[in-house]
């Protein structure tokens, strides 16, 4: 019964798979952000059933880092959708010479930040937009805080995991302008740096640090 189980939840998993890539990825669709998190708590779910459900502990290990890498992958494609596909940020491919030369680059620390937090207060936005936009960035790299320090050793150390976000970061709002999704910005990188790092820092300095490096452990 429990092997039925499992799988069966890996049935389930590959099949939320399937309809999340399809809903997502329809035209004209609009994914709330609440119903992505629904998506990727499902994914969570099921999968952790399909890998641990009657498991005896002591092969639990062998399987920790497998779900890891997994769920790692699912956040990616999340993080790859919400920064070059989504509808509902108005993502998309418009490459032209045209684009590239109007498109707004910003290089001022803090401007955009400020900019969002004066339109805010003067009542020409709501606070929504300010939300979205400003955690979202804040929250949009944060899971890398968890992920990558639990899969990949040299990745504990905090030299080597800023260096390696504010590569990536900067390679993606450098790709955003180039294939017209989105804008480059110095605050997306501030916000998504910051908020990767208050994870790193969280985690380095609580009992959940045991808990990540067990998922790869040294031998």
């Amino acid at each position: 019964m429990k092997t039925l189980i499992r799988r069966l939840a890996a049935v389930l998993t590959a099949a939320l798979i399937c309809f999340n890539l399809y809903y997502e990825l329809a035209p004209g669709v609009i994914v709330r952000p609440e119903v992505k998190l629904a998506f990727a708590a499902g994914f969570a779910a099921l999968l952790g059933i399909a890998l641990f459900f009657g498991v005896p502990k002591a092969a639990r290990g062998a399987r920790r880092h497998d779900y890891m890498m997994l769920l790692f992958w699912y956040y990616l494609w999340v993080l790859a959708n919400l920064l070059f596909f989504d509808n509902a940020f108005g993502r998309g491919f418009h490459i032209s010479m045209d684009y590239l030369t109007s498109y707004r680059i910003n290089l001022e620390p803090l401007q955009t930040i400020r900019n969002y937090l004066l339109a805010y207060d003067n009542g020409n936005i709501s606070l929504r937009p300010v939300i979205i936009n400003l955690l979202g960035n804040l929250a949009a790299f944060a899971p890398m805080g968890v992920f990558l320090p639990a899969l990949f050793r040299w990745q504990r150390s905090i030299f080597f995991f800023t260096a390696t976000l504010t590569l990536g970061i900067t390679a993606v709002e450098v790709a955003q302008v180039y294939t017209g999704a989105g804008s480059c910005d110095v605050d997306d990188l501030i916000l998504n740096l910051a908020g990767a790092l208050i994870v790193f820092v969280i985690c380095r300095i609580t009992p959940v640090w045991k808990h990540i490096c067990r998922v790869n452990p040294r031998t």
